[in-house]
């Protein structure tokens, strides 16, 4: 074949047009309607390269070139398609512009994208940038703009945003480190310990701060969203340490108001007392409930002397609820010794049960709902040969549908009565009613419905009868609605 000259100039001006169109990275393939292809991609438009890449007669590169094609069409669709999302629909937007990075990273490095579909993508992207930002997801804000960069190339928003990732990244790292030592301050047991690391905390915030604002000032992106929200961020910290630093005070504070009244439900020693067989006398619970007393006033002393150690961090509210709390349980103390004083009078009324005063406001730690169920009284007895009587004390709030129930381990009949029946002496004579109800009555559970309407005091009086056993054993607990929790 003969080739003019005009032949091998104008063979020539086309490798050169190939070859300026190819990146220096990518080797075009051997086939001419290959490179006719990327030509004519890069000078008219991807839609130019159709008609040359149909003419590949291997199918299968064929194919590939083709796809192209129709990745640079989706990917511009993509794109094309945030113009009727609302600004408000960041989900769509940012799904949007990720659908278009995907489909134009795929694209062999040879083709160009246009100049309006890379501005275009590169400013979208850019905003998507600052909303991933604003969301704190610096890992997936920095891998969006590095894919952006590579497909669209750098314009003037992404330079701006690059920005604004250094400076979050600075704000991120600044962060991180205080609350790494946050999460740590759990793992020190003693509390001056921890009140010394929020301390330190705080002191290292300050420096932190001082940093973040000139990092944010000499970057100038500081009206950014993605940087005002992390800058939010951080500041948060400082308040979230202050936050669980007065928790931590509060907490501590309530130790010694639960002690207390772990120190008041505490019960004697079983056995312990100085009557027949361990039993307790008058004097035996006269004397324990004024060692509780005592206690309480000590552990009280012990809040007044951390109050003092920390006057800043106390405040007055929670001396004041405590000593409430203390006078309250004091009173309860005041009122079972003013009842012992009257000797002969309560050991005519049987046994006692031990606590002796219960109610709702000291819950059972173990009810299923703290406020559902008293701590319960126990008693027991052995060698048992005619009917018992026991006796004990219960508050229940005026206006309280509250419900007073005996538990036995057996099945041996109870019956329960408003006042002192004299170990048993004075029921037939005076015909004192029997208080339980026998219809709500459940397997060995004795219930006495409305306790607080059916007593005419705060104490009650019950009778256990003799069973098949010479001993039983059995608690007294108040429920906020014994119908209720046996269904």
């Amino acid at each position: 074949m003969k080739i003019n000259r005009y032949g091998i100039i104008f063979l020539a001006a086309l490798a050169v047009i190939i070859v300026s169109c190819v990146s220096t990275n990518e080797v075009i393939d051997s086939d001419p309607a290959v490179g006719k292809g990327v030509a004519a991609w890069n000078t008219r438009g991807p839609s130019a390269a159709s008609a040359h890449w149909e003419g590949i007669k291997d199918a299968s590169k064929r194919d590939k070139w083709l796809n192209y094609v129709t990745l640079y069409e989706d990917g511009k669709k993509a794109l094309d398609s945030t113009d009727a999302i609302k600004a408000s629909n960041e989900a769509r937007l940012l799904s949007a512009c990720n659908t278009a990075l995907t489909k134009f990273s795929a694209l062999d490095s040879s083709l160009e994208l246009p100049d309006d579909v890379r501005e275009k993508g590169a400013n979208l992207t850019a905003q998507r940038v600052d909303k991933l930002l604003a969301s704190e997801k610096l890992a997936d804000a920095r891998k969006m703009y590095t894919t952006a960069v590579d497909v669209y190339g750098s314009n003037d928003a992404l330079t701006a945003v690059k920005k604004e990732i250094d400076v979050v990244g600075v704000i991120s790292s600044e962060k991180a480190s205080l609350v790494s030592q946050i999460q740590k301050i759990d793992e020190k047991a003693d509390f001056d310990t921890k009140i010394a690391a929020y301390d330190a905390i705080i002191a290292k915030y300050q420096t932190a701060q001082t940093k973040v604002n000139a990092t944010v000032k000499q970057a100038g992106v500081g009206d950014t969203s993605g940087v005002a929200a992390n800058v939010r961020s951080f500041n948060k910290v400082r308040q979230d340490v202050a936050i669980q630093r007065a928790a931590a005070f509060r907490d501590e504070a309530y130790t010694y108001r639960d002690r207390m009244g772990e120190e008041f439900a505490r019960q004697a020693e079983e056995g312990s007392g100085t009557g027949k067989n361990g039993e307790f006398t008058v004097y035996d619970i006269r004397n324990h409930y004024q060692a509780v007393g005592k206690n309480m006033d000590d552990i009280f002393a012990e809040l007044q002397a951390f109050a003092a150690k920390y006057p800043n961090d106390v405040g007055a509210d929670i001396i004041a609820e405590a000593k409430a709390q203390k006078d309250d349980l004091n009173a309860k103390i005041r009122q079972i010794n003013q009842e012992i004083a009257v000797k002969e009078e309560i050991e005519s009324r049987g046994k006692t049960v031990m606590p002796l005063i219960i109610g709702l406001f000291n819950p059972d730690p173990n009810s299923s709902a703290s406020n559902q169920k008293s701590r319960p009284a126990k008693f027991s007895a052995t060698k048992q040969k005619n009917n018992e009587y026991w006796w004990g004390m219960v508050e229940i709030p005026r206006g309280k549908m509250n419900d007073l129930v005996i538990t036995l381990k057996d099945n041996r009949t109870v019956r329960v009565f408003d006042q002192n029946t004299h170990s048993g002496k004075d029921i037939e004579r005076k015909k004192i009613p029997n208080l339980v109800s026998m219809q709500n009555k459940v397997g060995n559970s004795w219930p006495v419905l409305n306790a607080g309407s059916q007593l005419s005091t705060n104490k009650y009086f019950f009778e256990i009868q003799k069973g098949k056993t010479d001993s039983y054993s059995g608690e007294v607990v108040v429920y906020n609605s014994f119908v209720v929790r046996s269904r």
